[in-house]
């Protein structure tokens, strides 16, 4: 990624919610399913332990904007069987691509539906979900309307987590580097775009109680090239992919991680995995 070689692209860069929020991971299915990192084992089972404090909660998993069910899987890994009852997962999500890519990844799974829906407006009965979740997604949605929605469709006692793969945007070198070139290259680009204060969102909410972060810190490992696959999963990359195309950008990505690879030539990409959890 060298300095210069990009004109600023300037593009509106509003997360509301609106039908271009789902447009844009219009063609990223594969590229997300094959780079992005699953979630810790250990947060996932913490979210297990919060949900089970509460007997009798319905045993399925919605995965709101569950994009190719890299969460879902995660998820139902962690929460196995208990006592011989078995869960049941639905994936709910609005691209197209995406709940394709997921129908192929869960084709084996007959305990998981794929459908289509929007976090607004859930495709869930009233008090039918025990675990209800957003994984890398809550940032898109219109949040007051989801909350809402959310509150119907959980079943008395039932658990919402927000859930975040977060990555160091400020004090790893590599994703400081990475992410000051995009606000260079870009405009309107911020790598705060996701930011904002979920935790009292959820304490503001009339119907939650038990309000509860769970933050698992962790590294990921992987090579240049899987760096540069990483971010050019993200939808906010189409921009940069535009100006230097998708062979330049893969390019300009994979120098700039191999400045800081280590004698293995691996990258290290620091993690923490928040899971906000709320009890309906």
């Amino acid at each position: 990624m060298r300095r210069g070689r990009l004109r600023r692209y300037s593009r509106p860069m509003s997360d509301t919610a609106s039908p271009d929020n789902t447009a844009r991971f219009t063609g990223l299915a594969e590229t997300y399913e094959k780079y992005r990192p699953s979630y810790p084992s250990e947060a996932l089972a913490a979210v297990r332990a919060y949900w089970a404090e509460t007997p009798g909660a319905p045993r399925l998993l919605a995965d709101i904007g569950g994009g190719t069910g890299i969460s879902t899987r995660a998820m139902m890994a962690a929460l196995g069987g208990d006592g011989g009852q078995a869960w049941t997962a639905r994936v709910v999500e609005p691209n197209d691509d995406m709940r394709a890519q997921a129908e192929a990844a869960l084709a084996d799974r007959p305990d998981v539906s794929v459908v289509k829906g929007e976090a607004e407006a859930l495709p869930c009965d009233d008090a039918e979900v025990g675990l209800l979740m957003a994984a890398q997604a809550a940032h898109w949605f219109d949040r007051p309307r989801f909350y809402a929605d959310a509150a119907r469709a959980l079943a008395p006692g039932g658990t919402m987590v927000i859930l975040y793969n977060n990555r160091d945007l400020y004090d790893d070198p590599l994703m400081a580097a990475f992410e000051a070139e995009l606000e260079t290259a870009i405009d309107g680009y911020s790598r705060t775009y996701r930011s904002w204060d979920l935790m009292g969102e959820l304490q503001a909410l009339d119907w939650a109680r038990d309000v509860t972060e769970i933050v698992h810190p962790w590294t990921w490992r992987l090579t240049p090239d899987g760096f540069a696959g990483l971010m050019l999963s993200r939808s906010k990359m189409a921009p940069y992919k535009e100006a230097l195309g998708e062979d330049g950008a893969r390019a300009a990505i994979r120098d700039l991680a191999g400045r800081f690879a280590d004698a293995e030539g691996m990258v290290g990409v620091p993690y923490k995995t928040q899971a906000a959890c709320v009890r309906r």
